[in-house]
């Protein structure tokens, strides 16, 4: 098993981590859930960015494009 380590949270945290959890998860499978929903929340975040700013390009540049129908 890994290292440990203790951490301290309010009692509050406490009580929502345990909400978060499901039956028989430990703290440390909570908080690994919560870092993988943050960084699939990112990645979707990225990709939207990048969706939006290639929208953006493409609108701005359009006349550089051929119609895949004018082929």
């Amino acid at each position: 098993m890994s290292e440990t380590t203790t951490i301290q949270v309010t009692k509050q945290t406490r009580d929502e981590l345990k909400k978060i959890g499901s039956m028989g998860d430990d703290y440390n499978a909570v908080i690994e859930k919560l870092i993988r929903a943050y960084k699939d929340h990112e990645h979707k975040s990225r990709i939207d960015r990048i969706a939006v700013e290639a929208r953006k390009h493409f609108e701005e540049n359009r006349d550089e494009y051929v119609n895949i129908d004018d082929l």
